[in-house]
């Protein structure tokens, strides 16, 4: 009679297993630089716009921020506009990038464990002008 083949749950210790789980970006303020631009400089529609965009990141994982098309993901190069220094807690090692909430506005921060930690609010695309 033939012994029934043994699966590889049957042998495997669930205990040493280690899952990988992907889960959707939390946004963050903690590291807002307010001095750079207020939510109170923002129009209605801007807010609007804002506020969706949040929506929308909160529903993806870190991968898919940075190859959502409609986001435009791109990482800093270069030097800043005036305006717009780092804050001093968050370290130079740390890549910031930009993301579009709509046609001029962009959010700058950076994704690290889970969360989008937003740096500076960009509502007329002046950190990095795209010179059009």
């Amino acid at each position: 009679m033939r012994q029934p083949m043994k699966l590889p749950s049957d042998t495997l210790d669930s205990s040493k297993l280690e899952f990988s789980v992907v889960s959707k970006i939390e946004v963050s303020f903690k590291y807002w630089s307010s001095g750079s631009e207020c939510l109170s400089d923002w129009q209605q529609a801007q807010l609007k716009f804002l506020r969706k965009f949040v929506d929308k990141i909160q529903n993806l994982t870190p991968t898919e921020i940075q190859t959502d098309q409609g986001l435009c993901y791109k990482l800093h190069k270069g030097k800043t506009s005036s305006g717009f220094s780092r804050p001093a807690a968050v370290s130079k090692d740390i890549a910031l990038a930009e993301m579009r909430i709509s046609g001029k506005s962009r959010v700058h921060g950076f994704v690290e464990s889970g969360r989008f930690y937003l740096v500076w609010l960009d509502r007329n695309h002046a950190v990095f002008p795209s010179g059009k």
